[in-house]
């Protein structure tokens, strides 16, 4: 009788001990899986930090080059502005008066096109001051107005009353860049979306489109310099854009919607008044956003850029 108490008590003791392993090894186990989503975590925006690395590398060399490129070529480019003029003057009311009128507006395209070379070759001369960021979107939409109701494209926007340090000009251009290569992206029409919010220290804009959307491939380049998938683009709007952005101490992601076009989401720093201090400040990787397929980290829209 004693030897089958002891033996009970022993098998007692063997289960609590199993159940404290078992619960043990749970615990465990819950660890091991946070640690291994936490190494895939930081891996992933060791990533992204690479990638962002490699893009600033090629737009400080590639705004080398377009400066010194600009240089050499405005010079003969104002002799030949000059001759034009003064040709299409002495054609005036000739037959050959359209043929002069073509060589200016070349020029004008032509120097366009430096103009934006010399931008994105230059650091732009920012003048911070604390910007209604809702405004300078309302701003950019009025602006545009007619091309959307041109193209048959409708707006909805969700805008916040939330406050940026920036340079409202500059913003107005990035905003009205990534806008209007959103309803490029919509030929045929459709709806475009601009919605406003306030999360882990960062003010976003997202621009959702309908468009023809954009490859895997090319949102990996779509704010490269020069790159562009349009006939007459010179593949520098998007990089301006992206380079203004960085200056407010900001970045812009790009997504592929999964049923139909792209979202742009801008994400600008909280106002230096506010308690809260912007991550970036202190050095810290960017918060990932939900990952929509096809995220890029750095990166506008679904249009043919």
């Amino acid at each position: 009788m004693e030897k089958a108490l002891k033996l009970n008590e022993a098998f007692y003791s063997f289960t609590q001990a199993s159940k404290s392993l078992e619960t043990y090894y749970t615990k465990l186990s819950e660890q091991v899986r946070y640690l291994t989503q936490e190494l895939e975590r930081k891996n992933a925006r060791v990533s992204e930090l690479e990638i962002l690395q490699e893009r600033n590398s090629r737009l400080i060399a590639m705004g080398e080059m377009a400066a010194k490129i600009v240089h050499e070529i405005r010079s003969p480019l104002c002799s030949i502005e000059l001759f034009a003029s003064m040709l299409s003057n002495d054609l005036k009311g000739s037959r050959h008066e359209e043929m002069s009128k073509g060589i200016s507006s070349g020029i004008h395209s032509l120097n366009n096109i430096l103009t934006n070379m010399l931008m994105f070759a230059r650091d732009q001369k920012l003048s911070f001051r604390e910007v209604k960021l809702s405004d300078v979107v309302a701003d950019s939409m009025t602006m545009l107005k007619p091309l959307m109701e041109i193209r048959g494209v409708s707006v909805s926007t969700k805008l916040t009353d939330e406050i940026i340090d920036g340079d409202p000009e500059l913003l107005k251009q990035v905003f009205m860049n990534i806008i209007l290569n959103a309803a490029q992206a919509m030929p045929d029409g459709g709806r475009l979306e601009i919605v406003m919010e306030a999360a882990d220290g960062f003010t976003t804009v997202s621009v959702i489109d309908e468009g023809e959307g954009i490859s895997l491939e090319n949102i990996e380049k779509i704010f490269d310099p020069f790159f562009s998938t349009k006939d007459k683009g010179t593949g520098l709007g998007l990089t301006i854009a992206y380079k203004i952005v960085q200056r407010h101490n900001g970045f812009i992601k790009a997504f592929i919607n999964e049923n139909k076009g792209c979202t742009f989401r801008l994400y600008f720093p909280e106002n230096k008044n506010n308690p809260s201090v912007s991550p970036l400040a202190n050095g810290a990787t960017p918060l990932n956003p939900p990952l929509v397929r096809g995220e890029l980290g750095g990166s506008i829209s679904g249009a043919a850029i």
